[in-house]
């Protein structure tokens, strides 16, 4: 069964090599669209860097549960700690999220599911999500 989802990662850690890398692992697991970078003030972190953030759709085979351990394995070999029960807390070089399925009903809760430093990137994906919904 092909899920679409929609998706948040970010990096403050050499966040413009990062985001190259970890765009193409994601790549690697399934039809994905990406919204523009923008970098962001930090949030529920203290720390002087700034975060490179982008929101993404991606279509794949995987479920949530699978999908989001894949995320982890990404953000481990970019170096993330995910051991560290601080982790959330810290500097990172990626961080990647699945804000919510695509499909009917539950699209309008992933949208919602969106930070509001990163509501900016919503209107450049939602045509292309609208497109995936009809033909996934």
């Amino acid at each position: 069964m092909v899920h679409v989802y929609l998706c948040s990662m970010g990096a403050n850690i050499a966040p413009e090599e990062n985001f190259s890398t970890a765009q193409s692992m994601i790549r690697c697991l399934g039809r994905t669209i990406f919204s523009d970078a923008d970098y962001t003030r930090p949030v529920d972190i203290n720390t002087q860097h700034d975060f490179l953030n982008a929101l993404f759709i991606i279509e794949t085979d995987f479920t949530a549960e699978q999908l989001k351990e894949q995320f982890n394995a990404i953000e481990e070999r970019l170096g993330r700690d995910r051991s560290d029960p601080r982790s959330s807390e810290k500097d990172r070089p990626m961080d990647i999220d699945i804000l919510g399925q695509l499909r009917h009903q539950e699209a309008d809760t992933a949208w919602e599911n969106v930070p509001e430093y990163l509501q900016g990137m919503c209107a450049s994906l939602k045509p292309a999500a609208a497109q995936l919904e009809h033909t996934a």
